[in-house]
């Protein structure tokens, strides 16, 4: 077996005396606001042999309950081999820039200043010696997985077009940055910024980031209520359950993450005012700042809003139909999902937004998730059509529920009509008057002040401008 350079380099090491090394590079070092960040190429040989997971990087599915090391979303086979195609038939294997990220300990990292080039940038001499910190991938995962695999295709190659891809791969390099940085949380959300190679779930942004209050409050709500514990998704299932055995826990998908995040804004006071991240940003941090003393940061007021929150939807979970089974240990996710209408995330929004509609009326939340609790949730509960012929949810049809005849069952079922805003807007509408109908000191639900409150009804545009009057011709 042939030893690696850096096996030498550490030989050498110890035969002098010296500490081992585990790097040695001459780079460019500058700056990001407070963010030092060296840069050089590394040849893609070196690159697959000893830049990659197995050597000198490590990385892990970005996980909500750790937050002692960054993470990233999960692997994607797929993506794998469609770059690794591209690099194998390319004369021209152009990989971008790959960026990782380490701890800058004075006692493992020297940087050596060579010469000045520019205002902010300098060469320098980088010497990181073993026992230093991890280097994390904050960038660049899946290109550094498929250059290794398809090295390990052709490095050998005497002939034929492996020969040919390796000659090509021999020449090139690679751009590296090193952020010397070594917070978990920022480089999380480094990773999220710079991402873009592979669009990025709506459900991991929700997780990871933490530069936006929304983001922040869902990422409270999904750690601590009943409902979300081994239940939110913001990775592949497959990913979330082999974390879930790592940990000796369980894991059942129901909700992903950003539906979650949305149900917790709602019930704060955004209620389906939030048609974009922005608006629904906005009138988060309205709700805060309306609720912000001098005795009480704006923080400190989104975690009391998240406490309020996480404690009625563990009343809802213990209460509402499904919701309670699952709780009780008698009824599966996946047999929740089968039997209920509201295991689909437009059947959250219409419970979230129930419950910030009493929030926003004054009344008691508790007794709306009781009211929520006496409507039929079940798909099965059907009722004869008009025609007698067909048969249709006897209270979502057309906004949670579309009924239709199921070949293979023999049978009339209810299933999902679709995660619309328009669908689960007018159930929203539906289930609040239905309750001010059905209990007076709930009455208040189904007002037009709360409809506007919410979002359900426009609210009134003041006096515009006075119409011109016609000047009289002299």
């Amino acid at each position: 077996m042939t030893a690696t350079s850096t096996d030498i380099e550490q030989l050498r090491a110890k035969l002098k005396g010296k500490r081992p090394i585990r790097f040695e590079r001459i780079a460019f070092m500058s700056r990001a606001g407070k963010l030092d960040k060296l840069t050089w190429s590394e040849p893609m040989p070196a690159l697959a042999e000893v830049w990659n997971f197995e050597s000198l990087l490590q990385r892990n599915d970005y996980d909500l309950d750790d937050a002692s090391r960054p993470g990233q979303r999960d692997v994607y086979e797929s993506h794998i081999k469609k770059i690794a195609e591209g690099i194998r038939t390319s004369d021209r294997p152009y990989l971008g820039t790959l960026v990782i990220g380490m701890d800058s300990d004075p006692e493992f990292v020297e940087i050596e200043e060579i010469q000045g080039l520019a205002t902010g940038v300098t060469l320098v001499k980088v010497t990181v010696y073993e026992g230093a910190p991890v280097a994390w991938s904050v960038d660049g995962q899946h290109r550094e997985i498929s250059l290794s695999r398809v090295w390990e295709m052709v490095r050998d190659a005497t002939e034929g077009d492996a020969l040919v891809v390796r000659k090509y791969l021999e020449q090139s390099a690679v751009e590296m940055t090193l952020l010397l940085e070594g917070d978990p949380d920022i480089l999380s959300t480094l990773f999220i910024k710079m991402a873009s190679t592979k669009p990025i779930s709506p459900s991991l942004i929700a997780v990871m980031d933490k530069g936006s209050v929304q983001n922040r409050l869902g990422q409270y709500v999904i750690k601590n209520a009943v409902l979300c514990q081994g239940r939110v998704t913001y990775l592949a299932n497959a990913s979330h359950k082999k974390r879930a055995e790592k940990n000796g826990s369980k894991f059942e998908g129901l909700y992903p993450a950003a539906a979650v995040r949305s149900a917790a804004a709602a019930i704060a006071g955004v209620g389906v005012r939030d048609r974009t991240p922005d608006a629904r940003e906005e009138h988060l941090n309205n709700v805060i700042k309306q609720r912000t003393t001098g005795d009480t940061s704006g923080e400190e007021v989104l975690l009391e809003i998240g406490a309020e929150i996480v404690e009625i939807l563990d009343y809802a979970f213990q209460n509402i139909p499904g919701w309670q089974e699952i709780n009780d240990g008698n009824l599966t996710v996946a047999e929740f999902r089968e039997k209920y209408l509201h295991s689909a995330a437009a059947g959250l929004h219409v419970i979230a937004n129930t419950v910030a509609a009493a929030r926003m009326a004054g009344v008691s939340p508790h007794e709306a998730v009781d009211a929520l609790a006496e409507i039929p949730w079940q798909r099965d509960a059907l009722k004869t059509g008009d025609d007698d012929k067909t048969m249709t949810h006897e209270f979502f049809e057309g906004t949670l529920a579309k009924t239709t005849w199921d070949l293979r069952g023999l049978r009339w079922r209810a299933g999902a009509s679709g995660a619309t805003r328009s669908n689960y807007e007018a159930a929203i509408s539906n289930v609040l008057t239905h309750i001010a109908q059905e209990h007076p000191d709930l009455s208040t639900l189904g007002t037009d002040e709360t409809f506007t409150k919410l979002g359900l009804i426009a609210r009134k545009r003041g006096r515009g401008r006075p119409k011109k009057t016609a000047i009289a011709t002299q």
